[in-house]
């Protein structure tokens, strides 16, 4: 299959230190805020074949397909409140659940 998304979610590595390396550039309120914002963009206008990401170099926020979710990272079950964060610069990915 190939991955038609413009995040190559097949070359990232997974890692559990964006969200906390986020925080300590921004803070968490913004950090929070930018969260927030990408949860608000699946709530409008993604669907539940769709998983926000939060694009930490810029802010932005963006919907992929879960199924290229599934593929690369291997997790069959997104919940809602779910976001990829997502790091161009380090090619690295992680997937963060909102409490």
């Amino acid at each position: 299959m190939k991955n038609s998304s413009p995040f190559k979610l097949d070359e990232c590595f997974l890692s559990n230190e964006l969200w906390p390396n986020f925080i300590n550039k921004i803070g968490f309120i913004k950090a929070n805020l930018a969260i927030r914002q990408a949860l608000d963009l699946q709530r409008m206008q993604g669907s539940t074949a769709t998983l926000p990401v939060l694009i930490l170099e810029t802010c932005g926020t963006a919907l992929i397909n879960s199924k290229a979710v599934k593929t690369y990272i291997g997790l069959s079950y997104l919940d809602q409140g779910m976001v990829l964060i997502f790091s161009s610069k380090l090619n690295a990915i992680q997937l963060l659940r909102e409490n």
